[in-house]
């Protein structure tokens, strides 16, 4: 195992070299705790002055390698010789510019890089910003798509480290020896072991932060930088059987990403708006973004989204692959803002809402809903309570394959439901009751919509049931309503639905109940 690590790493630092880059004066350098700004003399030697919130300002030097590009050595700017950094007068530093990355690498004589510091164009406060909210991200996600420092290590103890470590490389398929690594790692559904480790490569933020996790874990105590507020400090994230369980609002955004399950804890009623209205926790954050309109494009990758809506913000999940949101037992997710989509997928496939209650504080008009779906394909809701004041409880646009089952939509100000150029829609098992006050079921050239063994009953009365310009099958409803409207793209394939023109008839209990917490 060493040896092919040091294979790995011997081809990585390969690149690093051929990507080099020269430090700019006035450039800034920050390392999770102090930002540095360099100054830079004829003969192209640096020095660093650092300043942070809570302690003096320190600097070190960097002097120029002659013939190498991005190449310097550590020295101190006392007689003593001390270096504020992690390292050593005479250690090697690289300049790395690669996959728009741009850092520091402080390394050991033997290569391994044992300090960061990354190039900025914010100030101190905005850095300060930044990093709290990676105290707060998931810790596998951050191990996978940033760049470490020993100042947010310092908040795990070693056993930690360890498997931090290891995960990078278990999230390959890499067959460990250790039997703990192999109960550890094989407890969790993702992990997928190769046939050989031979065949895996490692990123460049891979292969730094294993080299930070090794010389984090060989460093004596009394040298690592320690979270000074321990109770405050971030609990290892590991996914239980493949599901991550959320009991916060900052949690819930923190673990959303591809081909994971989301469970809201028992009794846990999450409102999103708590979160969604800070612009600090997505506003130049890696993964997320604050937007006025979100738009799609031509990028595939995931995107957590905080979306302005008239009278707030709304979450839109934009590319969410596998991604699985439920609940457990007596768990609701809400938001404030009367124009706003509970939950907004926006070009997602195959994600799923499950044995959730999702609705709004307050009613809206004109805009918003419960659940919207733009584009993309393969999205369930089952198991849920979708209720008002959004203006419809789901509103599909462009989307295949959208499926509802086994839930309620109800007291929603608008309607039931919008479906806008969609295909293959259908709902099995759905009861909607006490909606208003326009059309209550409106498709607009959507296909192949479905309903089931669904009951409509108790809504506006004055409202009609459908408007469709398409042709909608029902199969084993109950409808209840005085008026239906668009009978002549209702399609009864077996004739054994049941009418009634009583708007406010309660049919009974159904023998199988439906909605949240039903086995």
């Amino acid at each position: 195992m060493r040896k092919l690590l040091f294979i790995l790493f011997t081809i990585h630092l390969s690149l690093f070299t051929a990507t080099a880059q020269t430090i700019k004066n006035g450039s800034r350098w920050w390392d999770g705790e102090r930002l540095y700004t360099a100054t830079v003399d004829e003969a192209g030697n640096v020095k660093m002055n650092g300043e942070s919130v809570d302690m003096g300002g320190d600097s070190f030097l960097l002097n120029k390698v002659d013939g190498v590009e991005g190449r310097y050595t550590l020295a101190s700017v006392n007689s003593h010789g001390w270096i504020f950094i992690r390292g050593e007068v005479g250690w090697r530093v690289d300049y790395i510019r690669q996959e728009g990355m741009n850092f520091l690498a402080v390394r050991k004589p033997n290569g391994d890089c044992c300090y960061t510091l990354t190039l900025t164009p914010d100030n101190l406060k905005n850095c300060v910003a930044q990093e709290k909210i990676a105290d707060e991200r998931d810790v596998s996600w951050m191990l996978q798509n940033y760049l470490m420092n020993t100042h947010y290590l310092g908040r795990f103890s070693k056993p930690q480290l360890r498997l931090m470590r290891n995960e990078i490389l278990a999230r390959h398929g890499w067959k460990f020896q250790s039997k703990d690594l192999q109960d550890h790692f094989g407890s969790q559904s993702w992990y997928k072991p190769v046939a050989s480790n031979n065949s895996i490569k490692l990123n460049i933020i891979e292969t730094i932060n294993i080299q930070l996790l090794k010389s984090e874990e060989a460093e004596d105590d009394d040298n690592r930088v320690r979270y000074e507020n321990t109770q405050a400090a971030p609990k290892m994230v590991q996914a239980v059987d493949g599901v991550i369980t959320v009991n916060t609002e900052e949690q819930f955004v923190n673990a959303l990403g591809n081909d994971r399950v989301i469970e809201v804890g028992e009794d846990v009623h999450l409102n999103l708006s708590r979160i969604l209205e800070r612009e600090d926790w997505f506003s130049g954050v890696p993964g997320r973004a604050w937007v006025t309109i979100a738009k799609t494009d031509g990028n595939d990758q995931p995107v957590v989204i905080s979306e302005y809506c008239n009278d707030g913000h709304q979450l839109v999940l934009k590319n969410m692959r596998g991604l699985t949101i439920r609940g457990k037992r007596n768990s609701s997710i809400e938001v404030n803002p009367r124009y706003s989509f509970c939950l907004s997928f926006m070009n997602c496939e195959g994600c799923n809402v499950e044995n959730l209650t999702i609705g709004h504080t307050e009613g809206g008009y004109c805009d918003g809903g419960v659940i919207g779906v733009e584009g993309g394909e393969r999205i369930s809701v089952s198991n849920c309570d979708l209720y008002g004041c959004g203006t419809y409880g789901v509103v599909t646009r462009d989307t295949r394959e959208f499926t509802m089952l086994r839930s309620n939509i109800h007291d929603c100000t608008y309607g039931i439901m919008e479906l806008w150029s969609s295909d293959r829609v259908e709902f099995f098992q759905c009861d909607f009751f006490s909606n208003r006050e326009y059309e209550l079921i409106t498709n607009h050239g959507s296909e192949n919509v479905v309903f089931e063994d669904c009951r409509i009953f108790g809504n506006w009365a004055d409202a009609p049931l459908f408007m469709s310009d398409e042709d909608i099958v029902l199969k084993k409803c109950e409808i209840y309503h005085p008026t239906i409207g668009a009978r002549g793209r209702l399609k009864m394939p077996d004739n054994d639905c049941k009418f009634g023109e009583k708007a406010n008839f309660i049919p009974g209990p159904r023998k199988k109940p439906i909605g949240p917490d039903v086995e």
